[in-house]
């Protein structure tokens, strides 16, 4: 056991056909195997969530033997990709980290066993995230153009048809020899992620505008959202009306030393002091994302996808003032 509209419909449905089927997951895990995994033991299903988090899909995508994190529905809410960590405790101990990206889609009324990925070929893919067009999808990779790289660079891969493109590599001066995750896209293209490039105090939040087709120079977030701790793990609102992010580091004392954040953004573009979330709200974890119509946030905790009514972040604005 671990320790650790635009289409209402088909989320609805994704929970009641989990709960109609059976199958065994006693198979050994075999990360290198390309059909991997193809057998998954499914569980019973659930009703959408009010104001308190709920596990998502129990038994179907979040299951007490793998750890689950980072989950996104496609633009059309056809297809819902999620990661899982094949590390064994021991790797992670030596920090060494292996994920396995993983979809289901909505195919003839149902929802597929969720079967590797193909986008990134096999190389690791984590931290998904689609354009706002949905036809990038967006990862990080520990493969980088930057000789003697210090982490991980984000990439994309084009949709043609029903396959992916050859992966792409954003290239500068999104991506640098200090690494680059969790890319989070506005409705307009501006991207924002987190960072160890210089000007950092560890990792920083960054975000860049989309001009002509091309990114500018990023920009590190201000002190309200930045300090002299980490930040990462950030998911910024469609219409950046506000940003979710994880902030670790912090002494023991401090939430146990790391926490769930949130900012709000005003009319004048400011970004709120962000605040500390879980007390309030029973959430944790991070990488954070919303259904594609905007009804659920989805977020990863202790090695299970959970998902709640966005209408916690009214409430959030509302309770933390």
């Amino acid at each position: 056991m671990k320790t650790v509209p635009r289409n209402s419909i088909i989320i609805s449905c994704l929970i009641v056909i989990a709960s109609s089927l059976c199958v065994d997951s006693t198979a050994q895990v075999d990360r290198h195997n390309d059909n991997y995994p193809k057998i998954v033991r499914l569980h019973a299903g659930q009703n959408v969530p009010g104001m308190k988090p709920e596990v998502f899909s129990p038994g179907f995508i979040s299951t007490p033997d793998r750890y689950e994190l980072n989950s996104i529905f496609s633009n059309d809410g056809k297809e819902f990709y999620f990661v899982i960590s094949a590390s064994t405790p021991e790797e992670k101990e030596e920090g060494i980290y292996f994920y396995i990206p993983m979809v289901t889609r909505w195919t003839e009324g149902t929802w597929t066993i969720p079967e590797k990925a193909t986008f990134p070929n096999n190389d690791l893919a984590v931290d998904i995230a689609f354009s706002p067009d949905g036809t990038r999808l967006y990862y990080c990779s520990d493969k980088s153009i930057f000789p003697n790289a210090e982490g991980l660079d984000i990439w994309y891969v084009e949709r043609k048809d029903k396959t992916w493109s050859q992966p792409v590599n954003m290239g500068s001066p999104i991506n640098s020899p200090k690494g680059e995750t969790q890319p989070s896209f506005t409705n307009e293209g501006k991207i924002y992620f987190p960072s160890a490039r210089p000007g950092s105090e560890g990792v920083d939040i960054y975000t860049s505008q989309l001009v002509n087709g091309a990114y500018t120079p990023p920009e590190k977030l201000g002190s309200a959202i930045n300090t002299a701790y980490n930040e990462g793990n950030s998911f910024v609102a469609p219409d950046e009306s506000y940003i979710l992010f994880a902030r670790w580091g912090m002494p023991e004392s401090t939430h146990g030393g790391k926490g769930l954040y949130i900012s709000f953004r005003d009319e004048r573009g400011v970004w709120s002091q962000a605040k500390y979330v879980e007390r309030s709200t029973g959430m944790c974890g991070s990488l954070a994302a919303l259904s594609p119509d905007g009804k659920y946030l989805f977020y990863s905790c202790g090695g299970d996808i959970y998902w709640v009514d966005s209408g916690i972040i009214e409430k959030l604005k509302t309770d933390l003032r």
